[in-house]
């Protein structure tokens, strides 16, 4: 399956991704930003929903940034690198509000507390790589493979 999309990209939504509407279908996209423009690629269909891979931003949003990772959008693990600290922060709690909605039935106009999680877990493998687990709660601490 790789059908290109041309997608207008509406809003963030759990997980990470970007959600957009083509023909009838409700489109997912990684690594993307509200109002931007991207060309996608089709991964999977179910239904009236399609999961596409990110070919191509081609009219970015005024906030993005260039990642600070170099393996971003290949480990699978930050899906916010592209996103400024503060915006990161009003785009999760807007999630968290429409999650808490949708699901929930709860409105919820209170504030939201952050909690930073800037720690990371890294090992050494004796070949002297240095690996860290994605999509973790992470703490920092170094150490080496027996």
């Amino acid at each position: 399956m790789s059908d290109e999309l041309r997608l207008s990209i509406e809003k963030l939504v759990y997980g990470g991704d970007g959600l957009a509407h083509a023909d009838g279908n409700t489109v997912f996209v990684p690594y993307v930003l509200p109002g931007e423009e991207v060309r996608a690629n089709t991964k999977s269909k179910k239904k009236k929903l399609i999961w596409a891979e990110l070919l191509e931003v081609t009219s970015p949003a005024k906030g993005r940034e260039k990642a600070k990772c170099p393996h971003f959008q290949k480990c699978g693990g930050c899906h916010y690198q592209h996103i400024p600290a503060t915006e990161q922060l009003r785009f999760k709690k807007d999630i968290l509000r429409e999650t808490l909605s949708r699901l929930g039935g709860i409105t919820w106009d209170g504030a939201i507390l952050e909690h930073p999680q800037n720690r990371m877990a890294i090992a050494t493998a004796r070949s002297g790589l240095c690996g860290a687990e994605c999509r973790a709660r992470w703490d920092i601490s170094c150490r080496k493979a027996r």
